[in-house]
């Protein structure tokens, strides 16, 4: 390790490094790397944006990577599901439950974090039960007996309470805590200050990137989610989040050629859909990547 990073940088007099051929060329594979993944990120959601601004029976009959509107620019696909009131309510579904996922996710990965964190006779036990759960879990069918036994099948708590945390958001979070200096919890519990004040406001300012990887993480999947929906409101569609209603229209609109006279609009669908799915995220992750990159910069040096 000392001998690459000796072989990275040659310190000349003074405090002026001067960079080797050796470190040139590490930076360049390095870019070259990021460039690569940034280009298998970014050609599959520019396809997608290309092909549902695309003339529809055109891109039927294309095969291959569609860099521009084939044909001229078509908003039909757009409008066929805007038409359909049901993506807009799963919309509002689907913010409810990302909104009630993250606010108790909070909640939970805090308090657990701090617990697990704070030295006790039982913080060993408690750990290694944390981490079992990782290796080993009881499985959907097991889950799904837990929920209905709760009475919590056909109402929205079945898409908040059973996965609105995990076991690698709580060991972040415990880590967070360990590495907040143990002398501001000692001053403040010569103040006077309990548990709850020196968790929310001496320790928890101080590890808040921490808390916010976990609370964009948890949207993102509370966002992205579909399955459980499909297993406890499978027949309540009032409450089905935007993700099934997209299975839904994509499903119904399968067999279109079938149709005496087709609409090659409805071909469209299955990339508008993805459009409108990813266009939420995409929009509000730039007003998180500063505290992320923060937060995932602490993890990489603290843990």
């Amino acid at each position: 390790m000392a001998a690459l990073r000796m072989g990275r940088r040659k310190i000349k007099s003074g405090m002026i490094e001067e960079k080797t051929p050796l470190s040139i060329a590490v930076d360049v594979v390095l870019i070259i790397i990021l460039l690569l993944v940034a280009l298998a990120s970014i050609i599959p959601l520019w396809h997608v944006l290309m092909a549902s601004l695309s003339d529809g029976q055109l891109l039927f009959a294309h095969s291959g990577l569609v860099s521009l509107p084939i044909g001229k620019i078509n908003i039909d696909g757009y409008k066929l599901i805007l038409q359909n009131g049901n993506i807009l309510l799963g919309y509002m579904n689907t913010i409810v439950y990302v909104v009630g996922n993250v606010a108790l996710g909070f909640v939970l990965n805090v308090i657990g974090g701090y617990v697990l964190s704070r030295k006790t006779k039982l913080g060993g036990p408690l750990r290694l039960f944390v981490v079992f759960t990782i290796l080993f879990t009881g499985g959907v069918v097991p889950l799904y007996m837990v929920v209905r036994s709760l009475e919590m099948v056909g109402t929205r708590w079945s898409l908040i309470i059973p996965h609105c945390t995990n076991a690698a958001f709580l060991i972040m979070m415990i880590k967070a805590f360990e590495n907040v200096p143990e002398e501001t919890v000692e001053a403040a519990k010569m103040d006077g200050a309990g548990h709850l004040r020196i968790m929310f406001q001496v320790m928890l300012p101080q590890c808040f990137s921490f808390a916010l990887v976990t609370m964009v993480n948890q949207g993102i999947i509370a966002w992205n989610a579909w399955f459980s929906a499909s297993i406890y409101v499978p027949t309540n569609k009032s409450l089905w989040p935007v993700q099934l209603w997209i299975r839904e229209l994509v499903a119904s609109n399968r067999d279109f050629l079938n149709w005496t006279n087709p609409d090659y609009s409805r071909f469209l669908i299955q990339y508008c859909v993805i459009v409108l799915a990813t266009f939420p995220l995409l929009m509000m992750f730039p007003l998180f990547i500063r505290r992320l990159e923060k937060g995932m910069a602490l993890g990489a040096v603290k843990g």
